[in-house]
């Protein structure tokens, strides 16, 4: 006879408003010492919600919550951390200017409230035990803004696993790591589950899930809609229409013949000193494909003219200086970035502001910005592209990832004159009714005659849509691959190894 593992945390019929808007109803959410659970939900089901709940960051209006059978109330995140619940937030919560060792010390900084005082740090040795356990060494006196993105997501995972934590939420964990990193990472999931440790793993991957967790829970519109399933009792299909209601159509890219190039460097020497030669034509989806760190970020962003360097970019008979962005957007290159937080959006302006935001001087006359004509023009795109909810004037931030992924695209079509569209990551940390609306986007950009460059570390999305590969190792790109090469062909290229 099997015995079930003790319950860690019981979430029972919670609900939760923000003024009109439901965020919770009836969600229910259990998890069991020793196991891994997978939380399913497209973007605005409900998902951050319970867990700002879990981690003590706001307060249910109805429902309980109980930690292994006792009723908890958390004041705070620092009271949920105590009680052994450890956050690990898909955007880092890390000091860039502080060292390892101060990131590392984090929670008993808070906890003493010492300040920056020495006495409250991490012994270094332990922090080297911490770094260790997910396969990190680095010197604790460095800046974390020397980092790279996959390290800084580490370190933060790092910080949590040092923790005696009872709880770990991991919150989309893997979208800056690469293979081996994601490896480790796994590891470290299953060694704390060893020990008793119950893990909340929230991600839109679907092989991870059923690579990673034990049991699956499913939130559509703020309710749970399939309740602690064990993974492997519904197939993909089954959750994608739990989690949405309905079936999704992907679309796949058909291939494009290669016409005249609209977007093409000549002696391009990027920041980084590596020199760049590459061509995108008319119609064309080629896609950026490198591991993260390898340089394929750098250059997608080169290109769009969101970095610096030496020479210029061409748009057809035009061209632009390298790191002028502004002359950039003139010659109608769009620009999606890698993090749409930090670069892209403007939190506090509205939905059509946000999308509006490279193309203002086509709704405004002798400085004025012509309200109407604004909201004529993105009120379609917004439509278009099932904006949720449909609130046009509604802040940015009060918006899930994927809409407000989706802001970043709509500015793109709002260009009056696109020529090329540069995408870094475009659908990181998206449901995949997002991302199937995202990419059929692009697809339809693409077939208007728009030159449309991918960087991502998301093979399937790469394969998904483009017409070639530009695989990127070390800073520069080392293969062009056709559009029928296999994922083992792409990988092997990714390593330096030629395909079995």
């Amino acid at each position: 006879m099997t015995i079930e593992p003790a319950i860690a945390l019981a979430m029972r019929d919670i609900a939760k408003r923000y003024g009109a808007t439901c965020a919770l109803r009836s969600a229910e959410l259990t998890l069991r010492a020793g196991r891994v659970h997978a939380l399913l939900g497209e973007n605005g089901a409900g998902k951050s919600t319970l867990v700002k709940i879990i981690v003590g960051a706001v307060k249910p209006d109805s429902g309980s919550v109980a930690l292994s059978g006792k009723p908890v109330a958390f004041r705070s995140v620092a009271e949920a951390i105590a009680a052994g619940i450890v956050p690990i937030y898909q955007h880092l919560s890390l000091f860039p200017e502080l060292s390892v060792l101060d990131n590392l010390s984090a929670f008993q900084l808070v906890a003493g409230r010492a300040g920056l005082s020495r006495k409250a740090l991490v012994p270094r040795g332990e922090a080297k035990t911490w770094l260790a356990r997910v396969g990190l060494d680095l010197d604790l006196d460095r800046a974390v803004s020397s980092l790279s993105l996959g390290e800084r997501q580490l370190l933060e995972i790092a910080r949590g696993v040092g923790r005696n934590c009872r709880i770990l939420v991991l919150d989309e964990p893997t979208a800056a790591l690469n293979g081996a990193e994601a490896d480790r990472l796994f590891a470290v999931v299953r060694d704390l589950c060893a020990g008793g440790t119950a893990v909340l793993f929230i991600s839109h991957k679907f092989d991870e899930i059923e690579r990673l967790a034990d049991e699956v829970t499913v939130l559509r519109d703020g309710a749970t809609v399939i309740d602690a399933a064990t993974i492997g009792r519904h197939d993909r299909a089954t959750l994608v229409k739990a989690m949405l209601g309905m079936q999704v159509e992907h679309e796949h890219r058909s291939g494009s013949a290669r016409t005249e190039p609209v977007l093409t460097t000549a002696n391009v020497r990027m920041a980084t000193g590596h020199s760049l030669d590459l061509s995108v034509s008319a119609g064309e989806i080629v896609g950026l494909a490198g591991l993260v760190g390898s340089g394929a970020l750098a250059i997608a962003a080169t290109l769009a003219g969101a970095a610096p360097g030496q020479g210029e970019i061409a748009v057809g008979e035009q061209s632009f200086a390298l790191g002028d962005r502004r002359a950039a957007v003139r010659l109608g290159v769009a620009y999606v970035p890698a993090d749409r937080h930090a670069e892209g959006l403007f939190p506090p302006v509205s939905a059509i502001g946000n999308a509006s935001a490279s193309a203002l001087g086509r709704f405004s006359a002798r400085g004025l910005l012509g309200k109407a004509r604004e909201r004529n023009a993105i009120e379609p795109l917004l439509r278009r592209l099932h904006l949720h909810p449909a609130r046009p004037d509604a802040e940015a931030a009060s918006f899930s990832g994927g809409n407000q992924q989706k802001l970043l695209i709509a500015r793109c079509l709002a260009l009056p004159n696109l020529r090329a569209l540069v995408l870094l990551e475009p659908t990181r940390g998206v449901d995949v009714a997002a991302r199937a609306m995202i990419h059929r986007a692009v697809i339809d950009m693409a077939r208007t005659g728009v030159a449309v460059l991918v960087a991502s570390s998301d093979l399937d999305e790469l394969t998904a849509l483009c017409d070639r590969y530009l695989v990127v190792r070390d800073g520069s790109i080392a293969q062009d691959l056709p559009s029928d090469s296999s994922t083992e062909t792409i990988m092997a290229a990714l390593a330096g190894k030629a395909a079995a």
